[in-house]
Protein backbone atom coordinates (compact mmCIF):
# COMPACT_ATOMS: atom_id res chain seq x y z
CA UNK A 1 0.00 0.00 0.00
CA UNK A 2 1.63 3.27 -0.83
CA UNK A 3 1.21 6.15 1.09
CA UNK A 4 0.57 10.18 0.85
CA UNK A 5 2.97 12.49 2.24
CA UNK A 6 2.25 16.31 2.40
CA UNK A 7 4.03 19.39 4.38
CA UNK A 8 2.21 22.39 5.41
CA UNK A 9 3.71 25.82 4.49
CA UNK A 10 6.19 26.51 7.03
CA UNK A 11 8.93 29.30 8.07
CA UNK A 12 11.28 30.53 10.86
CA UNK A 13 9.74 33.66 12.99
CA UNK A 14 12.69 35.79 11.44
CA UNK A 15 11.44 34.69 7.85
CA UNK A 16 8.20 34.79 8.34
CA UNK A 17 8.77 38.85 9.40
CA UNK A 18 10.89 39.80 6.95
CA UNK A 19 9.19 38.72 4.21
CA UNK A 20 5.45 39.28 5.57
CA UNK A 21 3.60 36.80 2.94
CA UNK A 22 -0.18 37.21 2.03
CA UNK A 23 -1.52 33.42 2.73
CA UNK A 24 -4.99 32.55 0.40
CA UNK A 25 -7.94 31.66 2.24
CA UNK A 26 -7.67 28.36 4.18
CA UNK A 27 -3.78 28.21 3.96
CA UNK A 28 -1.53 27.12 7.41
CA UNK A 29 1.03 28.79 7.96
CA UNK A 30 3.68 27.34 11.03
CA UNK A 31 6.15 29.40 12.95
CA UNK A 32 9.04 26.62 13.14
CA UNK A 33 10.42 28.53 16.30
CA UNK A 34 7.15 28.38 18.10
CA UNK A 35 4.77 25.52 15.81
CA UNK A 36 2.19 28.22 16.33
CA UNK A 37 0.25 28.58 13.54
CA UNK A 38 -1.95 31.06 11.36
CA UNK A 39 -4.73 30.72 8.90
CA UNK A 40 -4.98 32.93 6.08
CA UNK A 41 -8.11 34.62 4.67
CA UNK A 42 -6.70 35.82 1.02
CA UNK A 43 -6.24 39.52 1.86
CA UNK A 44 -4.05 39.78 5.55
CA UNK A 45 -0.80 40.09 5.68
CA UNK A 46 1.11 37.65 7.89
CA UNK A 47 1.55 40.65 10.37
CA UNK A 48 -1.72 41.31 10.35
CA UNK A 49 -2.67 37.74 11.17
CA UNK A 50 -3.08 36.87 14.89
CA UNK A 51 -1.90 33.39 15.55
CA UNK A 52 -4.30 30.45 15.96
CA UNK A 53 -6.81 31.43 13.66
CA UNK A 54 -7.62 34.60 14.84
CA UNK A 55 -7.75 37.90 12.93
CA UNK A 56 -6.69 41.32 13.68
CA UNK A 57 -3.08 42.42 15.00
CA UNK A 58 -1.32 40.59 17.16
CA UNK A 59 -2.08 40.44 20.91
CA UNK A 60 0.35 41.51 23.33
CA UNK A 61 3.36 39.99 24.36
CA UNK A 62 2.90 37.89 27.77
CA UNK A 63 4.84 37.99 30.44
CA UNK A 64 7.92 35.57 30.07
CA UNK A 65 7.37 32.56 31.32
CA UNK A 66 9.94 30.01 33.64
CA UNK A 67 12.62 29.41 31.80
CA UNK A 68 13.20 25.20 30.63
CA UNK A 69 12.30 23.30 27.97
CA UNK A 70 9.06 21.41 27.35
CA UNK A 71 9.03 17.72 27.17
CA UNK A 72 9.43 15.81 23.67
CA UNK A 73 6.89 14.50 22.18
CA UNK A 74 6.69 10.71 21.33
CA UNK A 75 7.79 9.93 18.16
CA UNK A 76 5.41 8.66 16.13
CA UNK A 77 5.38 4.90 14.19
CA UNK A 78 7.43 4.69 10.66
CA UNK A 79 5.26 3.64 7.76
CA UNK A 80 5.36 0.19 6.84
CA UNK A 81 7.74 -0.45 3.78
CA UNK A 82 5.26 -2.24 0.80
CA UNK A 83 6.11 -5.61 -0.04
CA UNK A 84 8.67 -6.42 -2.59
CA UNK A 85 7.20 -7.28 -5.65
CA UNK A 86 7.94 -11.18 -7.30
CA UNK A 87 11.38 -11.88 -9.26
CA UNK A 88 10.28 -12.58 -13.11
CA UNK A 89 10.90 -15.90 -13.92
CA UNK A 90 14.98 -16.35 -15.68
CA UNK A 91 15.40 -19.58 -17.28
CA UNK A 92 18.66 -19.93 -20.32
CA UNK A 93 17.28 -22.56 -22.58
CA UNK A 94 18.61 -26.33 -22.79
CA UNK A 95 21.83 -26.41 -24.82
CA UNK A 96 21.50 -28.60 -28.07
CA UNK A 97 23.05 -32.44 -28.22
CA UNK A 98 26.62 -31.93 -29.96
CA UNK A 99 26.81 -33.76 -33.37
CA UNK A 100 28.64 -36.12 -34.14
CA UNK A 101 32.19 -35.96 -35.37
CA UNK A 102 32.78 -37.01 -39.13
CA UNK A 103 34.95 -39.25 -40.39
CA UNK A 104 38.68 -38.37 -41.13
CA UNK A 105 39.90 -38.98 -44.59
CA UNK A 106 43.12 -41.27 -45.21
CA UNK A 107 46.52 -39.15 -45.75
CA UNK A 108 47.60 -38.98 -49.24
CA UNK A 109 50.76 -40.71 -49.95
CA UNK A 110 54.11 -37.99 -49.95
CA UNK A 111 55.18 -36.63 -52.60
CA UNK A 112 58.46 -36.97 -54.49
CA UNK A 113 61.66 -35.22 -53.47
CA UNK A 114 64.90 -35.27 -54.75
CA UNK A 115 68.33 -32.96 -55.04
CA UNK A 116 69.62 -32.89 -58.36
CA UNK A 117 73.17 -33.97 -58.93
CA UNK A 118 75.85 -31.31 -58.16
CA UNK A 119 77.64 -29.40 -61.06
CA UNK A 120 81.23 -30.11 -61.95
CA UNK A 121 83.72 -27.62 -60.37
CA UNK A 122 84.76 -24.82 -62.60
CA UNK A 123 88.30 -24.49 -63.93
CA UNK A 124 90.24 -22.86 -61.63
CA UNK A 125 91.40 -19.10 -62.67
CA UNK A 126 94.68 -18.02 -63.62
CA UNK A 127 97.50 -17.37 -61.05
CA UNK A 128 98.00 -14.06 -59.80
CA UNK A 129 98.93 -10.73 -61.40
CA UNK A 130 102.51 -9.83 -61.64
CA UNK A 131 103.93 -7.57 -58.59
CA UNK A 132 104.26 -3.58 -59.86
CA UNK A 133 107.84 -2.68 -60.15
CA UNK A 134 108.94 -1.27 -56.67
CA UNK A 135 108.96 2.37 -56.76
CA UNK A 136 111.96 5.00 -56.67
CA UNK A 137 113.51 5.33 -53.10
CA UNK A 138 115.98 8.30 -53.11
CA UNK A 139 118.12 9.88 -50.67
CA UNK A 140 118.66 13.38 -50.45
CA UNK A 141 122.33 15.02 -51.22
CA UNK A 142 124.91 15.15 -48.34
CA UNK A 143 125.80 18.34 -47.14
CA UNK A 144 129.17 20.00 -48.07
CA UNK A 145 132.13 19.30 -45.61
CA UNK A 146 133.22 21.86 -43.51
CA UNK A 147 137.25 23.43 -43.77
CA UNK A 148 139.94 21.59 -42.00
CA UNK A 149 142.71 24.03 -41.49
CA UNK A 150 146.12 23.09 -40.19
CA UNK A 151 148.22 26.06 -38.30
CA UNK A 152 151.27 27.64 -39.81
CA UNK A 153 154.73 25.40 -39.30
CA UNK A 154 157.26 27.08 -36.88
CA UNK A 155 160.84 28.90 -37.86
CA UNK A 156 164.17 27.34 -39.03
CA UNK A 157 166.55 26.69 -36.23
CA UNK A 158 165.11 26.00 -32.79
CA UNK A 159 162.18 23.91 -33.19
CA UNK A 160 159.31 26.44 -32.53
CA UNK A 161 156.54 25.20 -30.73
CA UNK A 162 153.36 23.12 -32.94
CA UNK A 163 151.02 25.68 -33.95
CA UNK A 164 147.02 24.77 -32.90
CA UNK A 165 145.28 22.56 -34.77
CA UNK A 166 142.84 24.24 -37.15
CA UNK A 167 139.17 24.18 -36.13
CA UNK A 168 137.26 21.61 -38.34
CA UNK A 169 133.75 22.63 -39.28
CA UNK A 170 130.93 19.90 -40.45
CA UNK A 171 128.38 20.77 -42.95
CA UNK A 172 124.85 21.08 -42.09
CA UNK A 173 123.15 18.32 -43.42
CA UNK A 174 120.84 18.21 -46.55
CA UNK A 175 116.80 17.82 -46.54
CA UNK A 176 116.07 13.75 -46.57
CA UNK A 177 115.29 13.09 -49.98
CA UNK A 178 111.06 13.03 -50.97
CA UNK A 179 110.62 15.30 -47.14
CA UNK A 180 108.01 17.92 -46.77
CA UNK A 181 108.18 21.06 -45.21
CA UNK A 182 106.61 21.36 -41.61
CA UNK A 183 104.66 24.77 -40.35
CA UNK A 184 103.03 24.92 -37.47
CA UNK A 185 100.73 26.63 -35.13
CA UNK A 186 98.22 27.56 -32.55
CA UNK A 187 94.92 29.57 -32.21
CA UNK A 188 93.36 30.51 -28.82
CA UNK A 189 89.71 31.10 -28.23
CA UNK A 190 87.23 32.45 -26.12
CA UNK A 191 84.38 29.89 -25.05
CA UNK A 192 80.80 31.28 -23.89
CA UNK A 193 79.47 27.26 -23.53
CA UNK A 194 75.94 26.35 -24.03
CA UNK A 195 74.90 26.18 -27.99
CA UNK A 196 77.31 28.96 -29.07
CA UNK A 197 80.38 28.30 -27.44
CA UNK A 198 82.41 30.03 -29.50
CA UNK A 199 82.48 33.74 -27.99
CA UNK A 200 82.92 37.12 -29.86
CA UNK A 201 85.60 38.04 -27.84
CA UNK A 202 88.35 36.11 -29.80
CA UNK A 203 92.25 35.82 -28.43
CA UNK A 204 95.26 34.84 -30.67
CA UNK A 205 93.11 34.04 -33.42
CA UNK A 206 95.51 34.29 -36.24
CA UNK A 207 98.90 35.79 -34.61
CA UNK A 208 100.11 32.76 -33.66
CA UNK A 209 99.05 30.67 -36.91
CA UNK A 210 101.23 30.99 -39.81
CA UNK A 211 99.31 32.80 -42.74
CA UNK A 212 100.73 30.39 -45.19
CA UNK A 213 99.11 27.75 -44.15
CA UNK A 214 95.35 29.61 -44.26
CA UNK A 215 93.19 32.05 -41.80
CA UNK A 216 90.52 31.27 -39.08
CA UNK A 217 87.47 33.03 -38.83
CA UNK A 218 84.14 32.05 -36.30
CA UNK A 219 80.74 31.98 -37.88
CA UNK A 220 79.09 35.23 -36.83
CA UNK A 221 75.99 35.51 -35.25
CA UNK A 222 75.61 32.29 -33.92
CA UNK A 223 79.76 31.43 -33.62
CA UNK A 224 79.05 28.35 -33.42
CA UNK A 225 81.60 27.17 -35.85
CA UNK A 226 85.30 28.01 -36.25
CA UNK A 227 86.87 28.06 -39.71
CA UNK A 228 89.84 27.36 -41.12
CA UNK A 229 89.76 28.53 -45.32
CA UNK A 230 93.25 27.08 -46.66
CA UNK A 231 95.19 29.08 -48.78
CA UNK A 232 94.23 28.33 -52.51
CA UNK A 233 97.74 27.65 -53.20
CA UNK A 234 97.11 24.06 -52.18
CA UNK A 235 95.77 21.06 -54.65
CA UNK A 236 92.32 21.17 -55.29
CA UNK A 237 92.70 16.70 -56.03
CA UNK A 238 94.51 16.32 -53.16
CA UNK A 239 93.60 17.47 -49.56
CA UNK A 240 96.40 18.99 -47.09
CA UNK A 241 98.09 17.09 -44.95
CA UNK A 242 97.73 17.72 -41.50
CA UNK A 243 97.28 16.82 -37.77
CA UNK A 244 96.06 18.43 -34.57
CA UNK A 245 94.60 18.01 -31.15
CA UNK A 246 91.72 20.51 -29.70
CA UNK A 247 91.98 21.28 -25.76
CA UNK A 248 88.90 22.61 -24.15
CA UNK A 249 88.21 23.78 -20.66
CA UNK A 250 84.99 22.01 -19.36
CA UNK A 251 85.20 24.22 -15.67
CA UNK A 252 87.18 21.47 -13.91
CA UNK A 253 89.64 19.68 -16.54
CA UNK A 254 91.25 20.10 -19.58
CA UNK A 255 89.58 17.63 -22.18
CA UNK A 256 91.42 16.82 -25.76
CA UNK A 257 89.99 15.77 -29.06
CA UNK A 258 92.84 15.02 -32.26
CA UNK A 259 91.64 15.93 -35.46
CA UNK A 260 92.98 15.31 -39.28
CA UNK A 261 92.78 14.98 -42.93
CA UNK A 262 91.79 11.14 -42.32
CA UNK A 263 89.34 12.35 -39.62
CA UNK A 264 85.65 13.35 -40.54
CA UNK A 265 82.83 13.19 -38.22
CA UNK A 266 79.56 15.48 -37.87
CA UNK A 267 81.55 17.83 -35.86
CA UNK A 268 84.34 17.61 -38.19
CA UNK A 269 83.71 18.39 -41.79
CA UNK A 270 87.15 18.82 -44.58
CA UNK A 271 85.83 19.30 -48.17
CA UNK A 272 86.67 21.55 -51.34
CA UNK A 273 84.53 24.98 -52.23
CA UNK A 274 86.83 26.81 -55.07
CA UNK A 275 89.23 27.65 -54.80
CA UNK A 276 90.09 26.92 -51.44
CA UNK A 277 90.02 23.54 -49.00
CA UNK A 278 87.76 24.60 -45.68
CA UNK A 279 88.10 23.03 -42.28
CA UNK A 280 84.87 23.77 -40.34
CA UNK A 281 84.43 22.40 -36.48
CA UNK A 282 81.17 22.96 -35.77
CA UNK A 283 80.18 23.05 -31.29
CA UNK A 284 77.73 20.55 -31.71
CA UNK A 285 77.04 19.00 -28.29
CA UNK A 286 80.77 18.60 -27.33
CA UNK A 287 81.82 22.14 -26.08
CA UNK A 288 78.67 23.27 -24.55
CA UNK A 289 79.98 22.97 -20.65
CA UNK A 290 83.44 24.64 -22.12
CA UNK A 291 83.81 27.98 -20.08
CA UNK A 292 87.43 30.12 -20.09
CA UNK A 293 89.95 29.23 -18.28
CA UNK A 294 91.62 32.64 -17.52
CA UNK A 295 91.47 34.64 -21.10
CA UNK A 296 90.28 31.46 -23.25
CA UNK A 297 88.97 28.26 -23.19
CA UNK A 298 90.06 26.29 -26.20
CA UNK A 299 93.39 25.87 -27.97
CA UNK A 300 94.21 24.38 -31.17
CA UNK A 301 97.53 23.59 -32.23
CA UNK A 302 97.93 21.77 -36.26
CA UNK A 303 101.09 21.43 -37.98
CA UNK A 304 100.14 20.98 -41.45
CA UNK A 305 103.10 19.17 -43.92
CA UNK A 306 103.44 21.21 -47.03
Amino acid sequence: MSHIVFQLRRDTSANWTLYNPTLLNGEMGINTDTYQFKLGNGSNTWAQLSYNGLYGGPGPTGSTGTSGTGFTGPMGPTGGTGATGPTGPSQTGLTGTTGLTGITGSTGPTGFSNTGYTGSTGPQGTSTGRTGATGISGTGFTGPTGLSATGPTGPIGATGPTGPTGTFYTGPTGPAGGGSIVTSGYIQVAMGGGSTPFSTSVYDLSQNFPSSIGSWTTTPPTTNILTLRFNSSYSSTVSPNFTGIINWWNGTNWLAQTIGNTLTTTLIQLIYTSPNWILTINSGSIYTSSTNNGTYGLVLRMTVFN
